[in-house]
């Protein structure tokens, strides 16, 4: 008979930061493991807040989002199954850095901050899988960085699209079209810029016969063509 426990122990060896653990480890940290559940745009925490656990991407999407004090939001990533949340505040005993969202209905799995250190020090093996996820994080933010310092909004939301087009475009007689599955609200905060600039741009390259735009759905002609707009507008 399937208990929360044996439930819990099957799910955490799924996860790439518990791989390295046994079942005995596994069984331990499931005792201590709880399940939350959270509806689509659902706060999960706020930046500022003090932080007492790690969360564990079971199920659905998290974006995390960093607010300025005008207002202003820049979306930093959106974690998916697999993925852990706030490590940094874990290891510090700190406050959030930034803020966490629901993008869909999500699960998440709940480990206390204590119990995370703990089993850290106990598997050193876990811990530098830790250590990776921070690594690339702190180089993704960096890329980031450079993005919003050295190009204009035009060249990010071209390089967006991008690389949508690359991920989930679909190769037509006219070009690769995709659909634009986030709003112009949403695509402003993922860019660090305001909407009123996503629909001035997005009008603009299909003005300029750069992209193909039917609702929602975009169409790229020429990759090599929009790639040369980014060099321009740098």
């Amino acid at each position: 008979m399937n208990t929360p426990q044996s439930n819990f122990v099957a799910t955490l060896r799924r996860l790439p930061l518990f791989t390295d653990l046994s079942e005995a480890e596994l069984a331990l940290l499931a005792e201590k493991v709880s399940r939350l559940f959270f509806d689509e745009r659902a706060v999960i925490f706020r930046e500022g807040d003090v932080c007492q656990e790690l969360l564990i991407v079971e199920e659905g999407a998290v974006k995390i989002v960093k607010s300025a004090s005008n207002g202003r939001q820049q979306l930093l990533s959106v974690e998916r199954k697999g993925s852990s949340l706030a490590e940094v505040a874990v290891f510090d005993s700190g406050r959030y850095p930034a803020s966490a969202e629901a993008a869909s209905p999500t699960i998440l799995l709940r480990l206390s901050a204590d119990s995370f250190r703990k089993t850290c020090l106990q598997n050193p093996d876990m811990a530098l899988k830790v250590f990776k996820v921070l690594a690339g994080r702190l180089r993704r933010l960096v890329g980031l960085v450079e993005d919003l310092s050295s190009s204009t909004v035009r060249a990010r939301l071209i390089a967006y699209l991008i690389r949508m087009g690359e991920e989930r475009g679909q190769q037509t007689p006219l070009g690769v079209h995709f659909q634009l599955t986030e709003n112009n609200e949403e695509l402003a905060v993922r860019l660090g810029t305001v909407r009123e600039l996503i629909s001035r741009n997005l009008g603009r390259l299909h003005e300029d016969r750069l992209i193909v735009m039917n609702k929602r759905t975009v169409s790229i002609p020429d990759f090599a063509i929009l790639r040369d707009e980014i060099e321009r507008n740098i």
